[in-house]
């Protein structure tokens, strides 16, 4: 029968049929991706594994098999982008023993039907030094009247000039009390919020989750459970949306909670494992750090990805020497996922950068190092760095730390390179100083702004943060002041909420004048604060209305009143939100 005696409608029917199935066989085809990757060698004995590129319902039966425990039956869990699905076993593996994994379809970096891994033998994690509480949410200690347990760090302003971008700033000071903050552009508190008690925040920054602009950030301290480093997901109206933590039994560390706007996050580990050390002048079985990144579906908490340095990137590429105690060769500290899918890792340790191919966990190319894949022109080397990462117009930007990590001496500086991948070359583009140079011996941020210019949070202990135009130029500096204290980064985004809270109130009464203070945490559209006062707290008529001029805006009432409620006003005079009422406080 052709086609042409068919009806439209039957003959599209069964075009589309027929493109399915040859879709389906060419997709059978196709080899699946697998983590832990084939010759990894220090996965977790609770490792779930994941296979990426097919509907879970094309893997067949899944059969994995520890070298020493046997089989190891289990339960597959789909992600919910439907693209793969994760095997957890029904019990761990055993520590250094060969993992071989099997599934009806082709597999990514087989060899005669089946990957194969071996998992790690871990130490336990070195007590770190001691790294302070969090702050503290108790009322009665605060640097305002209206909301309790705010103690923000004050920000001074050293340079302000025309070309600057247009935005807020985005930090988390680490001493004092440890929050994520928001200031504007004149230093003035937007947002502020403490961590828990006994962590720190760090990579505070504005991303997209699944099309919408979010507030991300990393809450961690020095400990070995799941829950010592959670990254955390906030809406424009300050809600909590999601927490992620590493998967594996691996504790996340801090520095890198890079969200996807597909649902995804990136995370890194540091992990103490045993490995043979001889090549670096080290024991066969001695203490060392393995840099893993993980990329984890937001909302199942299912790993997707899984990529190890050890097994990838030889331990002789590292500038750190080994000493007695836990050899940390690569300690990687930044992912960027290009737009090809292919991901850029930074390791602070070897001062290079690797560009993985995630399919297969491989090196496709190495920047900086002893192996740079690139030759480097003049100024472009960097040491010890952190945060690379892709601008739009394809230069790679670096904070180069060029001190610590036993090599350099600084200053250190924001790095922006032309990379040329035909010819294999790297030249500086931009090298960007502070007047007064900066020495960090670790932490530190640069990121590309939508207008050229370039945002950098000098780490360290540094209290500075800097932008530079597209020449170079300083076009904006600011400072933490009455404090040691750093942000691990920093960053300038455009930022406009509405928090899900009502604004906050206090009032007093003394002398025959009520004095009242107002803010709302978080609120980007306050222009005025209108001020209701009665006798009763259901007569309360229009008091005063005043400007609002910083976090906290107060007003003087003429009179002792008992009851005040406040309403913040946007600049067209709209209602956009109402505080509770409140009693004053020494009305009597």
């Amino acid at each position: 029968m052709s086609l042409g005696r068919l009806t439209p409608a039957l003959a599209a029917l069964l075009i589309a049929i027929f493109a399915a199935i040859v879709a389906t066989s060419e997709g059978a085809g196709r080899p699946v991706s697998v983590y832990p990757s084939t010759g990894t060698p220090t996965a977790s004995p609770l490792t779930q594994i994941s296979f990426r590129g097919a509907d879970p319902a094309e893997l067949g039966a899944i059969k994995v098999t520890g070298s020493r425990s046997g089989s190891h039956p289990g339960r597959l869990e789909a992600h919910s982008d439907g693209n793969g699905a994760s095997f957890l076993p029904d019990r761990p593996f055993d520590p250094g023993e060969t993992v071989t994994v099997r599934a009806a379809r082709p597999l990514v970096g087989e060899k005669r039907g089946a990957v194969t891994f071996r998992t790690a033998v871990f130490r336990r994690k070195l007590t770190a030094s001691a790294r302070g509480g969090g702050g503290s949410s108790s009322l009665g200690d605060s640097s305002f009247h209206s909301v309790g347990g705010f103690r923000p760090p004050g920000i001074k302003v050293l340079t302000r000039k025309k070309g600057r971008a247009k935005g807020d700033i985005f930090l988390a000071p680490k001493s004092g009390q440890r929050a994520a903050m928001i200031t504007d552009d004149s230093g003035k508190l937007v947002w502020y919020h403490p961590a828990p008690h006994g962590y720190r925040i760090y990579d505070f920054r504005r991303q997209k989750y699944h099309g919408h602009h979010v507030l991300t950030w990393m809450e961690w301290r020095s400990c070995t459970s799941l829950d010592c480093g959670v990254g955390q997901i906030y809406d424009t109206s300050y809600r909590a949306l999601a927490s992620v933590r590493a998967g594996n039994g691996y504790a996340a560390d801090f520095h890198e909670f890079d969200v996807t706007s597909n649902g995804t996050a990136y995370l890194i580990i540091n992990q103490p494992v045993t490995a043979d050390l001889r090549s670096v002048g080290g024991p066969k079985n001695g203490p060392m750090y393995d840099s893993i990144v993980q990329k984890i579906d937001v909302v199942t908490g299912l790993v997707l990805f899984e990529w190890h340095a050890s097994g990838h990137v030889p331990l002789t590429e590292s500038y750190l020497r080994y000493h007695h105690g836990t050899f940390d060769p690569y300690h990687v500290n930044s992912i960027y996922q290009e737009s090809n899918g292919d991901l850029l890792i930074s390791a602070r340790n070897t001062s290079a950068a690797y560009e993985v191919d995630p399919s297969s966990g491989n090196v496709l190319w190495r920047l900086g190092g002893k192996k740079s894949s690139f030759k480097l022109g003049h100024g472009a080397r960097f040491l010890a760095q952190h945060d690379v990462r892709r601008a739009k117009n394809g230069d790679i930007t670096i904070f180069d730390n060029e001190f610590g990590a036993g090599i350099g001496h600084g200053p250190s500086r924001g790095l922006v390179l032309s990379v040329d991948m035909n010819h294999h070359r790297a030249k500086v583009v931009r090298s960007l100083h502070r007047k007064s140079s900066v020495r960090a011996a670790s932490q530190g941020n640069v990121q590309g702004l939508p207008n050229g210019n370039y945002f950098i949070g000098w780490g360290g202990l540094t209290p500075y943060y800097s932008e530079f135009d597209r020449k170079g130029h300083l076009v904006y500096d600011a400072q933490f002041v009455n404090t040691v204290g750093n942000t691990y980064r920093a960053f300038r985004f455009s930022w406009h909420a509405k928090p899900a809270d009502p604004p906050a109130v206090f009032a007093s009464a003394s002398k025959g004048k009520t004095s009242v203070w107002m803010s709302w945490n978080g609120a980007t559209e306050v222009s005025k604060w209108r001020v209701l006062a009665g006798a009763t707290p259901v007569l309360l008529s229009h008091a005063t209305t005043v400007s609002r001029h910083n976090f906290e805006t107060s007003a003087t009432l003429t009179g002792v009143q008992h009851y005040v409620k406040v309403q913040a006003l946007a600049s067209n005079g709209s209602v956009l939100g109402t505080s509770p009422v409140t009693t004053v406080q020494g009305a009597g």
